[in-house]
């Protein structure tokens, strides 16, 4: 284990403690491990010396959001496209006005945004911004305006009624700037939407050093609880609106899968991942009803957090 490690970046706390050591066991990006530190004061969990200036490199070309085109056939997709819309329709429902502005955070070729539209008629203009360039022309194509770099560095005149930042917070080295950057770019009613795993929970406690789905290795640099990131959201002049734990199966099933790799039980290579693997669909379905079931008496696999300017 590194000898001095960074101090945590929700917080500043510089006595952090050890969380687990984990490798890219979905992309196969490279054999190094990488190390994992907890934060005692705000809960964090983080990558000490996170890639960032290595993106290209951690996000290979057939990463899944890239190129991501729902299927129709698919069971799990078909699932989570409805029970999407059912939560979009709520959040809209808190926002006033017509002709709504819904802007989208690293989602790749928008399809949340796509889902955005189904739910509200509301919603007049849809904006990604995401790193890839590739997936542009499927955001075009699906009728949203695509602006290719990093949110640090994006600025719009009018504001946003509706920031979806759907598993993205969480793949950020310096998440109080971003946040901060939600800030300014939303509307005075606006609703800042973040979806991100949960470190508290019991699949993190189960493969915490098998590596755990939600560590999504190298590419999480910060992950949180719902104390953590209702901190970071004040730090930000944001206020905590409503939160709720729904299913991470995905977590699930990455952490299971590596276990069977390991194990010589299934064979996983970069050009086959994890989530192009024929286990993958029935595993997630799997573990969808079981966080599904178990919601109700203990925190699941992922977050569900809205945050308003304060």
């Amino acid at each position: 284990m590194p000898e001095n490690l960074m101090a945590c970046p929700v917080c500043g706390e510089e006595v952090v403690e050890f969380f687990a050591h984990a490798y890219d066991k979905e992309y196969f990006t490279s054999d190094e491990k990488y190390t994992y530190v907890r934060c005692p004061t705000c809960t964090s969990v983080y990558l000490h010396e996170p890639p960032a200036d290595r993106l290209d490199f951690i996000y290979p070309p057939n990463y899944y959001s890239y190129g991501h085109v729902e299927d129709s056939t698919a069971l799990t997709e078909r699932v989570k496209r409805r029970l999407d819309r059912r939560m979009l329709r709520k959040v809209f429902d808190s926002i006033p006005g017509d002709n709504l502005r819904v802007l989208d955070v690293g989602g790749g070729s928008g399809w949340s945004l796509t889902v955005a539209r189904e739910a509200c008629d509301r919603v007049a203009e849809t904006h990604e911004v995401d790193l890839q360039e590739a997936a542009a022309a499927l955001a075009e194509k699906a009728g949203h305006v695509y602006h290719c770099g990093p949110i640090e560095e994006f600025h719009s005149d009018d504001k946003f009624d509706l920031i979806m930042m759907m598993s993205i917070i969480e793949h950020v080295p310096d998440p109080a700037k971003v946040m901060g950057r939600m800030r300014d770019l939303l509307s005075d009613n606006g609703i800042l939407l973040i979806k991100t795993p949960n470190t508290d929970t019991l699949d993190a406690r189960i493969f915490r050093n098998r590596n755990w789905g939600g560590l999504h290795c190298p590419r999480h640099f910060v992950l949180f609880t719902e104390r953590g990131l209702g901190m970071l959201g004040d730090k930000c002049g944001l206020r905590m609106v409503d939160s709720y734990y729904t299913q991470g199966a995905p977590q699930w099933a990455i952490g299971v899968m590596g276990l069977m790799h390991d194990r010589r039980l299934i064979k996983m290579t970069p050009e086959r991942p994890a989530y192009q693997h024929p286990v993958y669909e029935p595993l997630t379905a799997l573990f969808a009803a079981f966080d599904f079931a178990r919601a109700p008496f203990a925190p699941t696999a992922q977050m569900m957090v809205s945050f308003s300017r304060s």
